[in-house]
């Protein structure tokens, strides 16, 4: 009798990645959907980084079975930070000429232009698929944060956001095998720089499978004369434009309704949530907003059980509208129904889940949302957020996001 076959799955995909952000990493769209799902399933991807402080130990470290490669860094003044840039650099460079065919399938390059650009040379010559990952419009933002005065250093900001932007649309993505953005809207403002739509990926943001398992609910109130609590969680920086949360607030007090306002985050700078803290204080409202400062995450789901309604505000900027919005699916996996103002991803996530309200981008907008959502009663907005749910597990769970980004990846290293 012949002996048995051995039947194998297909091979693991080997890629080397270089990633912006800094290890160790709980960027989700990192950690999660390439750490815990993609390395989990036995794919070989080794990370680029930089030690996010000199405290982190540079070398090679084990991550989710397979390595991530840690470059020094500097903290501190201006010349460590220019430091710190060239030393990113070098170390980039250094693992850059460590990707050959017979070690990996792909270079893959997130966020990073200068590197990128060098990336999509080595590739083509080493005969090695080369990928860009854009989660975000970095050149558009630099641009635009320079000419709003929004940088201490604008003369050098805008410059940097010209050159980005120049390689990126004239060189990264005319010469790139695939490109992976975070939007569909992303995805059309790459192309309207005359890069081919067959070749770019929307990979939108998700949620672990295990975070809606833990997901905190809502309490259920039996005390109609309770505060309603509108909950915020994430960063309060003052790009977003946060004060129209206050303004709702206010707006909502005046009216009569026992509204409060729950902002779980705090600024990148100290300023943001100084800025929150005064207009509320203008408005006579202080005492009903609470901003709880930065907190651990556990703590921030725990503190989120006392919500009835959540908002996820995007200020409509062309940076931001291209976003995917992270704290929606998040709020949504939750079974909290949502307030959110007109964006591309947004509309379209409430169109199709009806998990909640979407407005305008205005404080009287927001504040009318509310209102109604209070009137049509607890019942009802449980219903809204249980469709919330189902629809991000059927959707939006890294599991499902990662199924199909490995089969895209197979599809183009034909494996």
């Amino acid at each position: 009798m012949p002996d048995p076959i051995a039947v194998s799955g297909p091979r693991p995909i080997r890629m080397l990645y270089f990633v912006r952000e800094e290890f160790p990493t709980y960027r989700v769209d990192v950690d999660v959907l390439f750490g815990s799902e993609l390395m989990g399933r036995g794919n070989r991807i080794d990370l680029v980084m930089q030690a996010k402080s000199p405290s982190v130990a540079t070398g090679a470290h084990e991550w989710h079975g397979a390595k991530v490669f840690v470059g020094p860094t500097r903290e501190g003044n201006a010349v460590n930070r220019i430091l710190k840039q060239w030393l990113g650099f070098w170390h980039d460079l250094r693992y850059l000429g460590r990707a050959f065919k017979k070690q990996y399938d792909a270079v893959q390059v997130r966020d990073k232009f200068l590197i990128a650009a060098l990336a999509s040379i080595v590739a083509r010559m080493r005969g090695l698929k080369f990928f860009f990952w854009l989660s975000f419009p970095y050149p558009e933002d630099d641009i635009i944060r320079a000419r709003e005065g929004n940088s201490r250093l604008g003369v050098v900001v805008h410059a940097r956001g010209v050159l980005c932007s120049w390689l990126l649309y004239r060189w990264i993505l005319p010469r790139c095998d695939h490109a992976f953005v975070q939007s569909r809207q992303m995805r059309e403002d790459v192309c309207q720089y005359g890069i081919d739509p067959a070749k770019v990926s929307p990979v939108p943001m998700g949620i672990a499978g295990e975070e809606i398992e833990k997901a905190p609910s809502s309490v259920q109130r039996t005390d109609a004369s309770a505060e309603t609590v509108v909950a915020y969680l994430g960063t309060l920086n003052g790009q977003r434009r946060l004060e129209i949360l206050v303004d709702m607030l206010a707006l909502l007090r005046r009216q009569g309704l026992q509204v409060k306002l729950l902002l779980i985050g705090d600024g990148d700078l100290p300023n943001d949530r100084l800025k929150l803290e005064r207009r509320a204080e203008e408005l006579q409202v202080r005492d009903y907003m609470e901003i709880t400062g930065f907190l651990p995450r556990h703590e921030a789901l725990e503190r989120m059980r006392v919500a009835d309604i959540c908002v996820s505000p995007f200020f409509p900027t062309p940076v931001l509208k291209s976003t995917s919005p992270t704290k929606l699916v998040e709020y949504m996996a939750y079974e909290f129904p949502v307030i959110a103002n007109d964006h591309p991803e947004q509309s379209l996530i409430l169109r199709e889940s009806r998990a909640g309200v979407c407005v305008p981008w205005h404080a009287r907008h927001f504040a009318r949302a509310v209102r109604w959502l209070i009137c049509i009663g607890a019942q009802r907005r449980r219903d809204m957020g249980g469709r919330g749910r189902a629809w991000v597990i059927a959707n939006r769970t890294y599991s499902r996001i990662a199924d199909e980004l490995e089969g895209k990846y197979r599809e183009l290293l034909g494996i």
